[in-house]
């Protein structure tokens, strides 16, 4: 008889259990949306890839890379444990005297750049520190003035002067870190490596970023 109640009991907690761990896995797949993020981020990096080059009335073609810095900022929604989706937008800019050929081409010479796009990550949500990993597909447009044979005056027609625009689609991989300075207040640190393409060929702007930034949290 004592055993019949023990197996009893025993049946009777198991059922209890698992219908404990329903209730909680059924919580779970309620809560699919975690919150959400946003913020700004400056950035710095270089410049590879193979820009159009400018046309000199002699034949020589010049083509500008060098180091680039800008602004810009991210908005995410959280889903479920690790998922991050949502959508970026930056610009960024090279001077003349930053460039390779800082040497040869005039002041006011500048590459442009503006793109934008959707971004997804798997986060790890650790207690200070969230790691994560992820990328971003979207388009944007570069703009390259190259000034070889210009007036430093105001008002004054510029000799050789190139501009060209050309709009390009990129994928961009990225790892980073968020440092939780409080619950509501992130500080973001994100390194990635741009690949841009246009009419199947790699072409400007393609190249490593750091960025730093603040992430707002809800």
């Amino acid at each position: 008889m004592r055993h019949k109640l023990l197996y009893i009991l025993l049946w009777c907690s198991a059922i209890v259990f698992a219908q404990n761990d329903t209730t909680a896995l059924k919580k779970e797949k309620v809560r699919v949306f975690q919150g959400c993020s946003g913020g700004m981020m400056v950035h710095a990096g270089y410049l590879f890839g193979q820009p159009a080059g400018a046309i000199l009335p002699t034949g020589e073609q010049i083509s500008m890379q060098g180091l680039t810095y800008g602004l810009g900022g991210s908005m995410r929604v959280n889903l479920m444990k690790h998922l991050r989706i949502g959508c970026e937008g930056f610009s960024s800019n090279v001077k003349s005297g930053m460039t390779d050929q800082h040497d040869f081409l005039q002041k006011g010479s500048y590459i442009r750049t503006g793109w934008g796009g959707v971004i997804a990550d798997a986060c790890w949500r650790m207690e200070k520190v969230w790691p994560y990993i992820g990328g971003s597909v979207g388009g944007g447009a570069m703009r390259t003035l190259s000034i070889v044979d210009g007036s430093q005056d105001d008002w004054q027609a510029e000799g050789v002067a190139i501009l060209h625009k050309q709009g390009f689609g990129y994928v961009n991989p990225y790892v980073g870190i968020d440092y939780c300075i409080t619950k509501r207040i992130h500080a973001t640190f994100r390194l990635d490596w741009m690949l841009a393409f246009a009419n199947k060929q790699l072409v400007f702007p393609t190249g490593p970023r750091l960025y730093v930034g603040i992430m707002f949290c809800h």
